[in-house]
């Protein structure tokens, strides 16, 4: 099975909402236009495909010259193990070379990136959102 990667075709919302969804990561499906704008806020979009179905996606952003962030990253769990995660974050660390990119884990998630060479903070602080 081909996977392709590209950062030129933004996915509709809708279709987002639903890799969401089957992979089980905690945003706001049910509330497609607060899923555009997430999309259109972010600079940093790459996404995998097999044929015409969006099987991953990596939302963030970055400065381009030193920092990143990643917002979401998403695999479907038809597709998972097969390297996606791995080729997404590698795509968007390739945008951008001297940038280095943190990201917050979901809960569900909180093994992969160490797995796969990511090295944990502890100097972390966040600002919590009011309820969904």
């Amino acid at each position: 099975m081909m996977i392709s990667y590209t950062s030129d075709r933004r996915p509709e919302a809708t279709v987002i909402a639903a890799l969401y969804k089957a992979a089980q990561l905690n945003r706001p499906i049910d509330d497609i236009e607060r899923i555009r704008r997430m999309y259109d806020g972010s600079n940093l979009i790459i996404s995998a495909w097999s044929d015409q179905a969006l099987v991953g996606i990596l939302r963030g952003w970055t400065d381009g010259g030193f920092d990143g962030y990643v917002c979401d990253l998403a695999v479907h769990p038809d597709y998972q193990r097969q390297n996606i995660g791995r080729e997404l974050l590698k795509c968007a660390g390739e945008t951008s070379p001297q940038v280095q990119f943190v990201l917050r884990a979901s809960k569900i998630a909180t093994d992969y990136y160490q797995h796969i060479g990511w090295q944990k903070i502890e100097n972390g602080w966040f600002w919590p959102r009011d309820a969904w």
